[in-house]
């Protein structure tokens, strides 16, 4: 006679899925970056990106915490695909505008710059733990309107943390070697000496040609929103309050 065997069943305890309260716990006061699916990027269309530092870490624009972030861009400006056009170093924060063919090497490339960048500042800070804990967020350009504004927003962002003049040039960026400006500040007429990273020359038709069809940058011209009205809203209001002062 054949003998029935019969299955049993274990009941295992469920971790995680579409419930109430599930997910990994943000390890900061805030919950961070969403891990959301990145929006899809052509060839010919730049990146507007911004990398965050972690809470309570010195200020990247000083001594030689910037000595590094400038030695780490020069040493990625152009790399796996990836070739770095502007920066702005900010206190807690970076912004780069990058060309690349695809994600795949915009994702390379941000880990060949961030990695070893954040080794190096641990071991200049004497600690251990993340630098850099958020994914980086990224924007992509596909408007000349929306290029000239990331040129303005990532060129005079020092100005927006209020750490540069409104009429002077943020040394902690590539702006000193920006060659769209309306009237190019002298480097001999800076009180110091600007220590500025390699970056690679722009390639795409947005950050060479389309960008300019709206004018050229004026250092009177301060950030804005990504939502603001145009191109020249905050040109006429800086010029506004100075005629006014």
């Amino acid at each position: 006679m054949r003998r029935k065997f019969h299955q049993l069943e274990f009941e295992f305890r469920q971790h995680g899925g579409k419930r109430k309260g599930a997910g990994r716990k943000p390890k900061n006061a805030e919950p961070g970056m969403p891990h959301r699916q990145r929006s899809k990027k052509k060839r010919n269309e730049p990146l507007h990106v911004t990398v965050s530092l972690a809470d309570g870490l010195p200020s990247l624009r000083r001594g030689g915490a910037l000595k590094l972030v400038l030695a780490a861009l020069s040493a990625s400006s152009d790399r796996h695909g990836m070739r770095i056009v502007q920066y702005s170093i900010q206190k807690d924060h970076l912004h780069l505008l990058v060309e690349a063919d695809d994600r795949a090497c915009v994702a390379r490339g941000m880990n060949a710059l961030l990695s070893p960048l954040a080794r190096a500042l641990n071991k200049l800070w004497s600690r251990r733990g993340k630098v850099f804990p958020e994914r980086y967020h990224d924007e992509v350009i596909t408007t000349p309107t929306q290029a000239r504004n990331a040129l303005r927003y990532v060129l005079q962002n020092g100005k927006k943390h209020g750490v540069v003049a409104s009429n002077s040039i943020d040394l902690c960026s590539s702006a000193p070697t920006f060659d769209g400006w309306i009237e190019h500040p002298s480097i001999a007429s800076l009180t110091t000496a600007p220590v500025v990273a390699a970056t690679a020359p722009a390639s795409t038709w947005l950050l060479t040609t389309g960008w300019r069809r709206h004018g050229l940058l004026d250092l009177r011209e301060l950030p804005h929103t990504k939502h603001a009205r145009g191109p020249r809203a905050n040109l006429a209001k800086s010029s506004r309050r100075a005629t006014s002062r």
